[in-house]
C-alpha cells in the first residue's frame, strides 16, 4: 500500500507540530527549574548575609527596647546620634532587602512558594515590627510608594498563611 503525498504532508506536519510542542514544554520546564535554582541560591545566600542578619537583630532590639521607630524619622533632638544613624541604616537595609525580594517575587524572578515556606514568619514579623517606621517615612516623604511592594507581600501572605504540615 502506497501513502499519498497528501498523507505524507499531514504526517510531516504532525511530526513538526509534535516537535514544537516538545520544545515549548522543555523550555517551560527549564525556565521553571531555573527560577527554582535562582530562588534556592537567594535563600542560601541571604542566610549568610551578615548585613541581613544584623538588620533583623537591630530591628528586633529596637522594638524590644520600647523606643519609637518614628524617632528615627522625626527625631526629638536636632539630629540622631551616631549610634542611632547606624541603627537606622541597618534597619533600612532589611526593609530594602524585603522590598527587593517582593519586587522579584512579583516579577516572577523568584519562586514565591519556596520563599514563603522558608521565610513566612520572618517576613510577617519584620513588616509588622517595622510598620510604624514605614508609616513615618511615608508621612515624611508624602508618598505611599515607600516599601509598597513589601507591604503587598505582607498582605498577600497574611491573607493566605502557611498551612501546618501534618505529621503522621
Amino acid at each position: 500500500m502506497e501513502i499519498s503525498p497528501t498523507a505524507w504532508q499531514v504526517i510531516s506536519n504532525l511530526l513538526v507540530f509534535g516537535g514544537i510542542c516538545t520544545a515549548v514544554l522543555t523550555i517551560r520546564f527549564n525556565v521553571k527549574m531555573a527560577r527554582k535554582t535562582q530562588t534556592a541560591t537567594f535563600l542560601f545566600e541571604s542566610r549568610k548575609d551578615s548585613e541581613y542578619i544584623d538588620g533583623l537583630h537591630t530591628l528586633r532590639r529596637v522594638r524590644d527596647s520600647g523606643k519609637s521607630f518614628r524617632s528615627y524619622v522625626f527625631p526629638v533632638a536636632e539630629n540622631l546620634s551616631k549610634d542611632e544613624n547606624y541603627e537606622g541604616r541597618k534597619i533600612q537595609y532589611i526593609l530594602n532587602f524585603y522590598e527587593r525580594m517582593a519586587v522579584s517575587i512579583k516579577a516572577g524572578i523568584y519562586e514565591e512558594n519556596m520563599i514563603k515556606q522558608a521565610s513566612y514568619t520572618t517576613v510577617i514579623d519584620t513588616y509588622e515590627t517595622a510598620e510604624p517606621l514605614i508609616k513615618a517615612l511615608r508621612e515624611k516623604l508624602r508618598t505611599s510608594l515607600t516599601y509598597q511592594e513589601f507591604e503587598w507581600l505582607h498582605k498577600r501572605w497574611k491573607n493566605k498563611p502557611l498551612k501546618n504540615n501534618k505529621t503522621i
